[in-house]
């Protein structure tokens, strides 16, 4: 009964994935671009919130991360997401082309917030299964970076960050399958990539 039930729970929560993702597209282009112009005042620039955490083989990494990198990618999402299990291998390859580029990609599973082992080898699971090669992290649950990740409202959610540490333009908001996300993340990279030289 209570697998029957988890199943149920499951399809369910893809449904409704399946239609907030339109949704949270149409929200994000209604959002202002941010051009700085508010009341005379400078925007800051948004940056991704320091941390210090491990991968998932439990070697230390914090934000430093960034500065070693031309452009970060960062992928944002959980075990039972089947949009964000479904882009892993897209992502892996996009880590590739990133690394020839002098970036890489990182992702970050929610599941695994605060070390818990058991969401560890879930998630390692997933990857060994998807053949992902680039790292994935974890850090405290009340960092930060934790209340950052736990503030988004969907997944998979994927940041580009510059050298600096700086988040470049919006995030993209669902899988980067769909060939207009793909686009548009491409730009923020090629952006990145231009602010870094």
């Amino acid at each position: 009964d209570e697998l029957k039930t988890l199943t149920e729970g499951s399809k369910q929560i893809r449904d409704l994935e399946d239609q907030i993702q339109p949704l949270q597209e149409q929200y994000a282009a209604l959002q202002p671009a941010g051009d700085g112009e508010d009341g005379g005042m400078s925007a800051a620039v948004p940056t991704f919130p320091t941390f210090t955490g491990k991968d998932l083989d439990g070697n230390d990494v914090d934000s430093s991360i960034f500065s070693q990198n031309a452009v970060t990618v960062v992928n944002f999402w959980f075990t039972t997401c089947g949009p964000c299990v479904g882009e892993l291998g897209d992502l892996d390859a996009l880590n590739q082309e990133l690394s020839a580029k002098g970036g890489s990609l990182i992702g970050i599973n929610a599941f695994t917030l605060g070390g818990d082992k058991t969401a560890i080898a879930e998630a390692k699971d997933i990857l060994a299964k998807k053949g992902v090669t680039y790292s994935n992290l974890w850090f405290a649950s009340d960092s930060e970076a934790g209340k950052f990740t736990a503030g988004l409202y969907s997944f998979p959610t994927t940041y580009v960050v510059d050298k600096n540490g700086n988040i470049v333009g919006q995030p993209i908001v669902g899988a980067i399958t769909a060939p207009d996300q793909a686009k548009k993340l491409n730009e923020l990279i090629d952006q990145a990539l231009a602010s870094s030289k």
